[in-house]
C-alpha cells in the first residue's frame, strides 16, 4: 500500500511502529519494513477534523492525540486509527481573553505532551488547553506561559524539572502542572524545535534556527543549558535551520539534523560537544526523526520521504513507498509569452494556458523533461530553452527538448540562480558565495565572496549591476564588471526571492513579508504582510495589486499602494513556491504552484466575478515513478 500524501511528521510508538501524520490531516501506522498497517479515514464534510496537516501529534496508552493547524483538538484509538473525537478550534478557547470577532491562528507547531492522564497543547487561539486523555473533555484552558507564541516542544525527563520550548528562541524551566515556568532562557533568534533531558550528564539539550548574536542566520546548532538555565555549551553545525535532536536508546549518540539535509552523529559519551560522523544523499531538507526499540533510526524529509537507517545512518534498511513531486518555480518562456517552465522535483515541465470552451484558461502540459541532477529549484528562461539550478549543487541549461547543453556543479548547497537581461549571463548564489557563469557556455565569469553569510538570493539589475541577498538580510548591489560593492542596506530580514521592479527598486519576499526596497536610500517604501502566516515564499506585482504565497498554505492580495489585504484564500493543497501572471485575452490568469506537484489557476477581479481571486482549476503534475 502506497502513501498519497506527503507526511509531515513522524512518532515512533514502542510495540506499535511508526506513526505518520500527512498534509491531508490523515494519520498512518507503518511497520519496522515502513509497510503501511493501517490507516485513518480520509477527511470527508461531515466532520470538522481534516483537510488541514497534523503537526502536533503523540501516542500515549490507547490513545493518538493531536491538534491540526487551524487549531482543531483530535483523538484518534491507536488500534484501529479511528477518529473519535474532534473539538472544534472555535469552541475550544477561553473566550473572556479573546479580541472580538478573534478567530483561530493557523500555526505548524509541535508542543503537545501527556502527563499523569492530562494532554497539555495549545488551543488554535495559542492558549493553554488541559484535556482529560481517557474522556477528551476539556478540564481548563488557561493563558499560554509563553504568551501568544505558540509551543514547539515539552521536556519531562528530568526528575524535578519540567521543560518547554517555543517558536521564538525561549527555552522554560518549571512545572508544567501549575504551569509555572520561572526560568526563561534566550536561545535562539528561531523556533527552538526540540528540548531533551541528557541523564548521562545532567542537562538539557536545545536545538536552534537562526543562531544568536554574530552568528544571527549565518551559523547555529545546538546548545546545552543546565538546570537553573545556564548555557553551558553550544556546537555550531548548520547554516539553516535545526529541526530535530534525539538521544540512542544509551544516550551514547545524540542525532542532529535540519534543512542543511546533512544527519550529524554526535559523540555523548563525555560532556564534550563534538560530531563524531555525518551522514549526507538524503533527497531534500531533514524535517522530522525518530529512533526505534532496537536502536535503528527513521528519517523524514520534507519531500515526503521516509527511511529506516542503521542506527550509524550508513545503510537504508526501509523506505516507505510514496512518489514526490513538487513545482518549485515557474516562468514565461522568452520566445514565447505563452508557453511556461515549471521546475520539478525531477525536471522542468512545459506548460501553456489556453482558453477552453468555456473561454476559461486551462493549463496544457505539453512536455515534461526529466534528468538525474537532483529537483530543480529555480528555472530561468533562455533564447531557445532555460538554465536550472537544483539541490544537488548543479547548474544547467537546456534547449526547448529538454537536452542538457551544459552542466556545472557548484562548490556548496544551492538557492537560486537568476539570469541577466541581455540573457548571457547568470547568477549562481549558495552557502560559500556567488558564482557567475556564462550563460551560453557554463564557463565561470566572476566569484563573489560575500563573508561568512549565506548567498540565498540575487538579480540583476537592468542597467547591468548585480544584487546579493545573504541569509542575514544583507542587501549588496555590486557593479556589472568588477568585484566592487556600490551599495549596501541591512534589511535584517532573510530573503527568499529577489527581483528588479526598477533601476531603482527591488522587490523582495521573505521574512515578514513582500516589501519593495529604493536603491537609493535602502528605506523599505512598501511592505505586503498582513494576515500572512510564516514566511512567505514568493511575490508577483500586477498593476495596482500585489500578490503573494507564504509557507502558511496561503495566497494573499493587496492593494499596491495602501498595502492592505484585499484577499485571502488558506487553502491551498501544500506549501506554494511558484507564482507567476500570465496574459489570457486582455486579462491576466495567476499560476500558483506547490509541494505535491500542484498548478492552481485563479483569475483576479474583473468583469462578471465578485471575488478578489476566483479559482479556476487544478491541474497535477505527474509524480514520480518511485520513492527518490
Amino acid at each position: 500500500m502506497e502513501l498519497t500524501d506527503r507526511v509531515v511528521r513522524i512518532v515512533h510508538v514502542p510495540e506499535a511502529g511508526l506513526l505518520a501524520a500527512d498534509v491531508t490531516g490523515r494519520i498512518h501506522l507503518l511497520d519496522e519494513n515502513l509497510h503501511v498497517i493501517r490507516s485513518s479515514a480520509a477527511p470527508t464534510g461531515s466532520v470538522t477534523a481534516g483537510h488541514a496537516p497534523v503537526y502536533t501529534v503523540t501516542a500515549a496508552g490507547d490513545w493518538v492525540v493531536g491538534r491540526d493547524k487551524r487549531g482543531t483538538l483530535l483523538r484518534w484509538r491507536l488500534d484501529t486509527l479511528d477518529l473519535v473525537d474532534v473539538l472544534d478550534a472555535d469552541r475550544t478557547a477561553n473566550r473572556a481573553e479573546l479580541l472580538e470577532g478573534e478567530e483561530p491562528s493557523p500555526v505548524m507547531s509541535r508542543g503537545i505532551t501527556v502527563h499523569q492522564g492530562k494532554v497539555y497543547m495549545n488551543n488554535g487561539y495559542r492558549q493553554m488547553a488541559v484535556l482529560d486523555l481517557e474522556t477528551f473533555a476539556v478540564e481548563r484552558i488557561e493563558p499560554n506561559f509563553a504568551g501568544h507564541v505558540p509551543l514547539e516542544w515539552f521536556c519531562q525527563d528530568h526528575p524535578e524539572i519540567d521543560a518547554a520550548s517555543d517558536k521564538a528562541g525561549r527555552v522554560f524551566l518549571g512545572d508544567l502542572e501549575t504551569l509555572d515556568f520561572p526560568t526563561v532562557v534566550k536561545a535562539d533568534g528561531g523556533n527552538i524545535h526540540r528540548i531533551l533531558y541528557d541523564s548521562l550528564h545532567d542537562r538539557f539539550w536545545a536545538t536552534q534556527d537562526d543562531g544568536v548574536d554574530e552568528n544571527n542566520n549565518i551559523a547555529n546548532g545546538v546548545l546545552t543549558l543546565d538546570a537553573e538555565g545556564n548555557v553551558t555549551g553550544q556546537l555550531l553545525l548548520a547554516r539553516d535551520d535545526v529541526e530535530f535532536l534525539a538521544f540512542s536508546p544509551d544516550q551514547r549518540t545524540v542525532y542532529v539534523g535540519g534543512f542543511d539535509g546533512v544527519l550529524h552523529l554526535l559523540d555523548n559519551s563525555t560532556p564534550e560537544l563534538k560530531v563524531a560522523s555525518t551522514v549526507s544523499g538524503f533527497s531534500h531538507q531533514l524535517t522530522d526523526f525518530a529512533v526505534a526499540d532496537d536502536g535503528t533510526i527513521y528519517t523524514l524529509t520534507q519531500d515526503g520521504d521516509i527511511r529506516r537507517l542503521t542506527a550509524d545512518g550508513t545503510r537504508i534498511l526501509a523506505r516507505a513507498p510514496f512518489r514526490r513531486q513538487c513545482v518549485w518555480d515557474v516562468q514565461p518562456s522568452v520566445d514565447d509569452p505563452a508557453e511556461l517552465y515549471a521546475a520539478t522535483d525531477d525536471g522542468v515541465a512545459v506548460l501553456s494556458v489556453v482558453a477552453d470552451g468555456l473561454g476559461e484558461p486551462h493549463l496544457d502540459l505539453r512536455a515534461h523533461h526529466t534528468h538525474d541532477l537532483g529537483f530543480t529549484r529555480r528555472v530561468v528562461p533562455l533564447p531557445g530553452g532555460w538554465a536550472g539550478v537544483t539541490r544537488d549543487q548543479w547548474v544547467f541549461r537546456a534547449d526547448r527538448d529538454g537536452t542538457v547543453l551544459w552542466r556545472r556543479r557548484l562548490d556548496a548547497l544551492a538557492h537560486t540562480v537568476a539570469g541577466s537581461p541581455d540573457h548571457t549571463r547568470l547568477l549562481a548564489c549558495h552557502n560559500d558565495g556567488v558564482d557567475e557563469l556564462d550563460a551560453k557556455t557554463g564557463e565561470l565569469i566572476a566569484r563573489l565572496d560575500i563573508g561568512r553569510a549565506s548567498a540565498w538570493t540575487g538579480c540583476y539589475l537592468p542597467t547591468g549591476e548585480r544584487v546579493i541577498g545573504s541569509s542575514t538580510g544583507l542587501i549588496s548591489v555590486y557593479a556589472a564588471d568588477r568585484d566592487e560593492v556600490l551599495r549596501e542596506f541591512d534589511t535584517e530580514e532573510y530573503p527568499k526571492r529577489m527581483w528588479a521592479e526598477s533601476p531603482d527598486a527591488l522587490i523582495i519576499s521573505g521574512e515578514n513579508g513582500v516589501k519593495r526596497l529604493a536603491l537609493a536610500d535602502g528605506g523599505i517604501t512598501h511592505r505586503w504582510t498582513e494576515l500572512l502566516d510564516n514566511t512567505v515564499e514568493n511575490g508577483v506585482l500586477l498593476g495596482n495589486t500585489v500578490y503573494a504565497v507564504s509557507y502558511g498554505c496561503q495566497l494573499g492580495a493587496f492593494d499596491r499602494e495602501s498595502t492592505e489585504i484585499t484577499a485571502l484564500v488558506e487553502d491551498l493543497p501544500d506549501f506554494a513556491k511558484a507564482l507567476t501572471a500570465v496574459p489570457f485575452g486582455d486579462e491576466y490568469v495567476l499560476v500558483v504552484g506547490g509541494r505535491g506537484g500542484w498548478i492552481r489557476l485563479f483569475r483576479p477581479a474583473g468583469e462578471g466575478r465578485k471575488a478578489a481571486l476566483t479559482r479556476v482549476r487544478d491541474l497535477l503534475l505527474p509524480r514520480q515513478r518511485t520513492t527518490p
